[in-house]
């Protein structure tokens, strides 16, 4: 009982933090709103109005992917509840706001009062509401972790389960090599799945520590890129040379468990014991336990993707990154850097597959430092790179229109 207390207290003081940063987000959007129109010379009551409900709609959607981690697919009353629940937090700020109006006058120091203090009602009626009625409500099974369970390879209708083939590309990674392989021959007991390591153009002494390493390995191997040519490069050279059904990739620092892969794997052996089509499944994790300025940039970047695909995405360089064999052979000049990542969480959404995410913890790395995410400026320069890649992934899907 101690045990069960203890998670759900960090269950939930972690859904508090993450509440309060999307409510952080949420002001921001609010707030701006909100004194652009009373520059307008709108009235103060429609202007608070129109900013709370801009800020809402981004919190609709963050606090469901990010907040409380909503795997399941959307149903109409959960946004109905949603609607609910921000109405009556809409009408307490409004009163608490006009309110603190009437006592303190109109001034500088009364507006941003009043703002804090309808603020801070309506965000602590909305956690209890969302966490209670909207997303905590009959989907109890949805938001639990998947067990990475072995399975037997075939169904007891005796159907054929499908096979993974996990790609991790590896440049320059001799150090991590040694965990990662053991953690493999660990983890990766299902004789289903099987891993291709990419070294991707490495210069240091990967080729052979992989050569020892891997020496008797069969579902262990390796491919090589004799010339790096992008991360996203080394990834598609590894799905190539793939055997699975199901094929994906992850990181070879260590930051994220490669055991999550047959978590993910899991999920295409659920579909397809619940007669859903596991060819139209995409999986994809979701992190977790990373530092609040990574945290602060996917918010960034998740929110300007959604604006401009007009597809709601949300931590989408998070692994492990899981789809159908068939699903790959349809894509079209897929990038060769960062962006490969976005590129797949995309077109996922474009054809219609239905995306299930799972929660993956987030490490530190074992050895050696990130190849774009050392700095701010490396930060500037990966954004750079996705937003050119989105602008003509964009205009390539407005000419096909």
């Amino acid at each position: 009982m101690n045990a069960l207390s203890t998670a759900a207290s960090g269950r939930l003081r972690g859904e508090l933090a993450r509440f309060v940063l999307v409510g952080v987000t949420s002001v921001v959007i609010d707030f701006a709103v909100y004194r652009g129109l009373l520059a307008l010379a709108i009235a103060v009551h429609p202007a608070k109005t129109a900013g709370y409900i801009a800020g809402a709609v981004f919190g609709y959607f963050a606090n469901r992917s990010f907040t409380f981690r909503v795997g399941a697919q959307w149903r109409r009353r959960e946004l109905l509840s949603f609607i609910a629940v921000y109405l009556i937090a809409l009408a307490a700020n409004v009163v608490v706001n006009s309110l603190v109006l009437a006592v303190l006058g109109r001034g500088e120091i009364a507006l941003a009062s009043a703002f804090v203090a309808a603020t801070g009602v309506s965000a602590a009626m909305n956690f209890v509401g969302l966490k209670l009625f909207v997303f905590g409500a009959g989907d109890a099974g949805a938001n639990a972790p998947v067990q990475a369970t072995m399975a037997t390879p075939a169904r007891a209708d005796g159907a054929a389960r499908l096979s993974l083939s996990l790609v991790i590309p590896c440049y320059n990674e001799a150090a991590n090599l040694p965990l990662l392989v053991a953690r493999l021959r660990e983890t990766f007991l299902d004789d289903r799945a099987e891993v291709v390591l990419v070294d991707n153009g490495s210069t240091d002494d990967s080729p052979a520590v992989l050569a020892r390493l891997l020496a008797g390995q069969e579902r262990i191997r390796s491919v090589r890129v004799e010339v790096n040519q992008g991360y996203g490069y080394g990834i598609l050279t590894g799905l190539r040379a793939a055997r699975g059904d199901v094929l994906g990739w992850t990181h070879a620092d260590m930051q994220t468990d490669p055991q999550d892969a047959l978590r993910g794997l899991a999920l295409y052996d659920q579909a397809a014991d619940q007669a859903a089509d596991p060819t139209r499944l995409f999986v994809k994790g979701r992190r977790y336990g990373r530092p609040a300025a990574d945290v602060a940039f996917t918010v960034g970047m998740s929110v300007f993707e959604t604006v401009l695909m007009s597809r709601r995405m949300w931590d989408i360089n998070a692994q492990p990154t899981l789809f159908p064999r068939a699903f790959f052979e349809r894509w079209r000049e897929p990038p060769h850097d960062f962006a490969l990542d976005l590129y797949a969480y995309y077109q996922a959404l474009r054809e219609g597959l239905r995306v299930q995410r799972f929660a993956v913890r987030f490490g530190e790395r074992a050895h050696g430092s990130s190849h774009w995410n050392v700095n701010w400026q490396a930060k500037l320069r990966f954004i750079k790179r996705t937003v050119d890649f989105s602008l003509r992934l964009r205009q390539g899907l407005q000419e096909r229109a």
